[in-house]
């Protein structure tokens, strides 16, 4: 859904939030090798639980500075912080079933990339997603869902047209298609992107190993929203 919301209360917003910690961030490619070393210890179930002593409680309460923001899958078995070995401050989490990106999410990613100047953001999807089998079948989906798979169903048609495991294919597809419309979503990440200043990179990960399967680059091709979400976005706004 699209908000509009006054310049005044926008301001009011920001200004009621503590900025980042005035601290020195490391690369986006520094922040990745971390999570990926952070991966192998949920792997190994060896972890080293960082940054999450009192100490670190009390070190936050007036500001933060997290190093990656992830967006992730609502699922209870994708906790970024457990699978990355991360802790308190360490990232930026936007959790929505089938790690989609509405304006909603979109806004807390341009947030945390803009505001906080976060280096990295991983696109994360699962194995055997719920919401991405939802959108895979015909049925008649309830409530609101049908929203959330309208977003998904591009996926869903492009693994269609692939050997292999559908449900597999879509999760990946659908990752890679949030990384191309998060890498040219304007008029604020884009330009933080082509600069350099923020990394978005894809990932998979495993429930049956606990392993990240991160996802190579592909060449950027333009994925339209579904005709049902650009209708409510047009519509749905906040005076």
């Amino acid at each position: 859904m699209r908000f509009t919301i006054g310049a005044a209360f926008a301001a009011a917003v920001l200004s009621s939030i503590v900025p980042a910690a005035q601290e020195t961030l490391p690369s986006g490619d520094a922040v990745l090798r971390e999570l990926k070393a952070g991966n192998d210890h949920h792997v190994a179930k060896r972890y080293e639980h960082p940054h999450q002593s009192a100490a670190r409680q009390r070190e936050l309460a007036d500001s933060q500075a997290p190093h990656a923001i992830v967006l992730s899958c609502a699922d209870s078995r994708v906790a970024p912080e457990i699978v990355l070995d991360q802790g308190l401050g360490d990232l930026f989490d936007v959790r929505v079933a089938g790690n989609v990106a509405s304006d909603i999410e979109v806004a807390s990613i341009e947030y945390a990339a803009s505001h906080l100047h976060t280096p990295l953001l991983v696109v994360m999807g699962h194995q055997k997603c719920g919401a991405v089998t939802a959108a895979a079948e015909r049925g008649h989906a309830e409530g609101h869902l049908p929203t959330l798979v309208a977003l998904i169903r591009p996926a869903i048609d492009r693994a269609r047209t692939q050997p292999g495991d559908l449900i597999d294919n879509a999760v990946r597809i659908n990752v890679e298609n949030v990384v191309r419309q998060i890498r040219g979503s304007t008029p604020v990440l884009a330009p933080l992107v082509d600069k350099g200043a923020l990394m978005v990179v894809g990932a998979v990960y495993s429930l049956d190993t606990g392993k990240v399967a991160w996802l190579p680059d592909r060449p950027a091709k333009t994925v339209a929203l579904a005709p049902c979400l650009q209708r409510i976005q047009a519509t749905a706004t906040i005076p």
